[in-house]
């Protein structure tokens, strides 16, 4: 393949991740620190920590300092939650995506299309497990991994003979 050929499988394989990828963003957003835990942490003043739903800390202020305004601890545990929850559906797409890209791309005879959309959907497939491998516990990352390994072993004996 020359230049060109690479050039383009390369492209492909980027705009794919990133198509998708904000695919996912547009009809699923990522939850916004701030619709969980208020800004607060700019507020100078005890009242107005305590009106914009903050904690005054003032026996743990730097030396020299009245004190400072910080989060309820209770608000990071749903942010939490709501952001595993969109990881993992991040990690479905990505993944469904990330699969059907790698096979069609080993079936089309164009080779810089084909090796673009095999490249693509393995950037998608790590996109997807990079973003949900935090929330997974080790079973779960194992048969994730032995899942990928038995696929792309799979495609390596079927389609690349």
């Amino acid at each position: 393949m020359n230049f060109k050929h690479n050039l383009l499988a390369i492209a492909i394989a980027i705009i794919l991740a990133f198509f998708v990828g904000y695919g996912i963003e547009v009809f699923h957003d990522s939850p916004e620190r701030t619709d969980f835990c208020p800004e607060v942490y700019e507020v100078i003043d005890e009242k107005a920590c305590m009106e914009a739903g903050g904690i005054w800390n003032a026996d743990h202020a730097p030396k020299g300092e009245r004190g400072f305004c910080s989060n309820k601890i209770q608000c990071h545990k749903p942010y939490e939650d709501a952001r595993e929850s969109h990881d993992k559906v991040v990690f479905i797409v990505s993944l469904i995506a990330g699969v059907i890209a790698i096979l069609i791309g080993m079936n089309l005879k164009h080779d810089s299309i084909s090796r673009g959309l095999s490249i693509g959907g393995v950037f998608l497939l790590l996109y997807g497990t990079m973003r949900y491998w935090t929330h997974a516990n080790d079973i779960l990352k194992f048969v994730l991994l032995g899942i990928a390994l038995a696929i792309l072993l799979w495609i390596g004996i079927k389609k690349l003979k």
